[in-house]
């Protein structure tokens, strides 16, 4: 008799997941970082900016340009955490089939 499989996932399809979160989130950064930095050379060459007169213009466009290793950040610490909680998961259950395997042995 065969032992059905109560779960859909198997341990190397969690594992290649993981692993490309976390890549995929080291990307992302390198990607926001490249292209503040790519920003920031374009406003130091062309020194002095050109901003607008209006004070709340000024802090929007000031913003937008801090903006993007902001959220190059949040999008990196995302897909860190999507990572480790598919590795803390994938612990959690092998230490539940771990118990319950030494439960049957003892039986």
């Amino acid at each position: 008799m065969t032992e059905e499989k109560s779960t859909f996932h198997t341990q190397a399809a969690v594992l290649r997941v993981s692993m490309w979160a976390n890549i995929f989130s080291w990307a992302v950064l390198v990607l926001y970082l490249l292209n503040f930095t790519g920003d920031l050379v374009n406003l130091f060459q062309n020194w002095p900016p050109q901003l607008p007169a209006d004070v709340l213009s000024q802090v929007s466009a000031w913003t937008s340009l801090l903006s993007k290793p902001i959220f190059g950040g949040m999008y990196f610490l995302v897909l860190q955490g999507v990572s480790q909680l598919l590795n803390l998961g994938l612990d959690v259950y092998l230490q539940a089939t771990e118990e319950v395997e030494v439960e049957l042995e003892e039986k």
